[in-house]
């Protein structure tokens, strides 16, 4: 499993996919190692050095999404570093949304599979194990004769419940138990992800699904023998669903509802908001469902028909107030950059989130996935122009959009000023809980729209988290507490003295709300830059955002990545690219004493 967390100790999502193809290995009678980066710290090459040589691996096999590609691309590396003869296998999304572009991204991969793993693993470790060819073998892509080869697709695997449950255990999964989730408002600990269903029966144009087109669900007593395994061996608090799209059968989501109730314990799941109403709202909330996620996207109905969402912005507002009046928390944004975004358009979802400030809605721009339509088109229009680069780049925002630059980039200063702004710091704030080394912060405070006391624990500064009310669901956000600013300016300060000049790659709304605190982030020699080209042009407190390209040109030799989410993203490109830095820190580190 890469390592996709910036500090081992982090939270973060645990990939299922992964977990299930190392469970079907296992079923299949396959001698499997398995190995978490995420929970060992130290050199990733050691680590795998030492686990190669210990166990006399045979076969790596890894994976993940393609924003991943610089986590999954270091393993390759050190694998061929160690033993060049080790075949490398590579799946998930990454091979199977772009599977010959991906492979060359790659480079490494001796090997990658297309599609679900379970099935595809197994018959592909067999044939090398024998020495047999790989070319009948469905679902797969591979390097023959200088040519890249991808055999025909494997069928999904329709029944789900013929598949043994994840390899939890194997992954290291009671590490992550003990550390409190600390994204989208869940602020728990002991919590896991499942999945009852795979794929999505829709197709939005921003969207791939890389477990296949058809959607299928898991039967509920399938779903409740796993769930009912890991709560007595866990003792789980919260339960996150990972489906593209949880309510789909209202009678399934009934029964759902009544089974999980006896369990006492929070959950989140994503739904569509045309499938809201008051009937399923009180059935959720009677479950203990603390938070409803949904694909909102645009408040103009030209662009949700263009990005054929088959929803309506009257739609999204019935269900929010119901949901919002329930007292169950809201997950969801707008995502600008359709390509019939116009200023119109954008300034219309704009001023509706601003009239609708109170659900606390995050807004983004639409990324451009390998396999997505939107995709496809960007390639055929020539707007990528090479797919290797953009893959390796790790997926950059870019403008398929008919906005002009300077549309975008009054859109790129709404997006990343307006979301603090539209939310409260709790009210009379106490018992106060800070350890500003590891980035986190506790505390007490009352709810801005109920008044219900709630304590948050081991809240991480630099993510998009929300403190939620416990009772209401209402969003409120991280205070920024004078501490932080004074220990972030000293620190900057000296860097500023030993490089003579800073960049700070990556803006979102967080740490713009950082900036405007700050007095060392405004100075001249400090700089912002980001790969959005939405976001490029934006001034955020009278400074201006500008392209990474900047590092070149002014020869900056230190880098501070301020979202924490994307730092091995970031700092891959930085070290492959950018040979001029010489430094390149995650901003927690400007904590430090």
């Amino acid at each position: 499993m890469p390592r996709t967390v910036d500090t081992v100790g982090d939270w973060y999502y645990f990939p299922l996919g992964i977990a299930y193809v190392s469970a079907a290995m296992k079923a299949q009678g396959f001698h499997i190692s398995t190995l978490n980066l995420n929970n060992i710290p130290g050199d990733i090459e050691t680590i795998i050095r030492d686990k190669i040589i210990e166990e006399k691996i045979e076969i790596v096999a890894t994976g993940g999404l393609t924003f991943q590609i610089n986590s999954i691309k270091n393993i390759l590396r050190v694998v061929k570093k160690i033993d060049p003869t080790i075949p490398v296998i590579v799946g998930g999304g990454i091979i199977t949304s772009a599977p010959i572009a991906a492979m060359k991204a790659l480079e490494l991969a001796d090997f990658g599979v297309v599609g679900e793993g379970e099935i595809t693993n197994g018959e592909l470790t067999r044939a090398l194990e024998d020495g047999s060819s790989v070319c009948d073998i469905r679902g797969i892509v591979y390097r023959h004769e200088g040519e890249y080869v991808v055999t025909p697709s494997r069928p999904e695997i329709t029944d789900l419940d013929t598949l043994p449950f994840p390899d939890y255990e194997g992954f290291g999964f009671e590490k992550i138990l003990e550390r409190v989730a600390s994204l989208q408002g869940i602020n728990e600990k002991n919590t896991i992800t499942m999945l009852s269903s795979r794929s999505c029966p829709y197709r939005c144009t921003f969207c791939f699904h890389s477990s296949g087109k058809k959607y299928r669900q898991r039967s509920l007593d399938n779903f409740f023998q796993e769930l009912d395994l890991l709560v007595s061996k866990y003792g789980i608090k919260y339960l996150f669903i990972a489906d593209e799209l949880f309510a789909h059968d209202k009678e399934r989501v009934k029964e759902f509802c009544s089974r999980i109730k006896q369990y006492n314990i929070k959950w989140w799941a994503q739904f569509r908001v045309s499938d809201v109403t008051q009937e399923l709202v009180e059935m959720l909330k009677d479950s203990n469902c603390a938070t409803m996620g949904f694909g909102i996207e645009s408040a103009d109905n030209r662009i949700l028909k263009s990005m054929k969402k088959y929803i309506t912005i009257e739609n999204t507002e019935k269900a929010l107030e119901l949901v919002y009046n329930a007292g169950i928390g809201i997950q969801g944004g707008l995502i600008f950059g359709d390509v019939e975004e116009t200023i119109e358009t954008a300034s219309n979802s704009i001023e509706w989130w601003k009239r609708n400030s109170r659900y606390g809605l995050t807004l983004n721009f639409i990324s451009i996935y390998p396999g997505t339509p939107l995709y496809i088109n960007a390639v055929k229009n020539g707007i990528i122009e090479n797919e290797v680069n953009f893959i390796n780049a790790g997926c950059p925002v870019i403008n398929v959009s008919k906005m002009t630059h300077e549309e975008r980039s009054w859109l790129g200063e709404q997006v990343v000023t307006l979301p603090q702004q539209g939310l409260q710091e709790p009210l009379n704030i106490s018992n106060v809980l800070f350890d500003l080394d590891k980035g986190v912060i506790s505390l007490t405070g009352e709810c801005a729209s109920c008044g219900n006391s709630t304590r948050w624990d081991t809240i991480r500064f630099f993510t998009r988290n929300v403190l939620q009310c416990s009772r209401c669901g209402r969003k409120h956000k991280i205070p920024i507490l004078p501490e932080l600013i004074q220990r972030i300016d000293r620190n900057l300060q000296e860097a500023l003295a030993n490089y003579g000049k800073i960049v700070c790659w990556g803006v979102n709304d967080y740490f713009t709300d950082i900036v405007r605190c700050s007095d060392v982030l405004k100075h001249e020699n400090v700089f912002f830059v980001d790969r959005s080209e939405f976001k490029q042009g934006s001034k955020i407190s009278g400074k201006e955002i500008f392209s990474p390209q900047i590092i070149e040109t002014l020869n900056i030799e230190f880098v501070v990545i301020p979202v924490v989410a994307f730092f091995p993203v970031i700092s891959g490109e930085i070290e492959t690219c950018f040979r001029s830095v010489k430094k390149v820190v995650n901003i927690t580190e400007m904590f430090m004493e």
